[in-house]
């Protein structure tokens, strides 16, 4: 197997563990941005789970699934998520919530629908390198499915990059909570890089790709640990 096969499985099982700790958190504490958080990181861990399978073997479903979860939806669960944690005025954020699910749910036809050629898929390959051959869908949709990938994308960036840089600097101004602001510091971090995953696909770049996804991973889990360090369990 190659080393991109076990990279990716390892990002699988990485977000999938922490996915599991934060929704137990939800269960017991019943806290909308510990769900947000918990279901974009099941979707980045079904995306990878994915990327893993389709390296060697081609399956319409998980090739759309790869994409609809891992470009789309895993950024801005995430945001949507620190928005939820952070924001004062609940109003703007619920609008902003059912904003992104729409546009979420307006993808779903455009991926899931679209017509595939198999015959341009390579196992082995990177899908990042040949998922532009194997998508045929050309004229408008294609042009409104790239365009939703960097609304989201950008949205689930700056919410969740910019919200851990924003609480990282509380606490380093009010000098309290040390622990609080690393962890902060590490998600910020980590959050820049499974959000540029999407652009990644997006862009088909060659550069990057699954290592940046599991450092991402595992800088979130750090992160969210370190932040956590000394709260009740779960």
């Amino acid at each position: 197997m190659s080393t991109s096969f076990w990279i990716s499985l390892a990002t699988a099982v990485t977000t999938g563990i922490f996915a599991f700790l934060v929704l137990a958190r939800y269960w017991v504490r019943r806290r909308w941005h510990l769900l947000a958080w918990g279901i974009g990181l099941v979707l980045y861990s079904v995306s990878s789970l994915a990327q893993a399978i389709l390296f060697n073997q081609f399956n319409e479903f998980l090739f759309k699934l790869w994409y609809w979860a891992g470009a789309v939806a895993v950024a801005p669960c995430l945001g949507q998520g620190t928005l939820f944690l952070l924001a004062r005025t609940k109003k703007w954020t619920w609008i902003s919530f059912w904003i992104i699910t729409a546009l979420s749910l307006i993808s779903l036809p455009l991926i899931f629908s679209a017509e595939l050629n198999p015959a341009a898929y390579q196992p082995g390959i990177d899908l990042t390198e040949q998922f532009q051959e194997i998508f045929t869908v050309t004229g408008a949709a294609k042009t409104i499915r790239i365009i939703l990938v960097i609304v989201l994308n950008t949205y689930g960036t700056i919410l969740l990059v910019g919200g851990a840089i924003y609480s990282a600097f509380i606490f380093w101004r009010k000098r309290v909570l040390p622990h609080r602001m690393w962890g902060n510091v590490l998600i910020a971090i980590g959050g820049l890089l499974p959000a540029m995953g999407g652009f990644l696909i997006l862009l088909g770049s060659p550069d990057f790709k699954y290592l940046g996804q599991l450092l991402g991973g595992i800088l979130l889990f750090a992160g969210f640990l370190v932040a956590t360090k000394g709260e009740p369990v779960p």
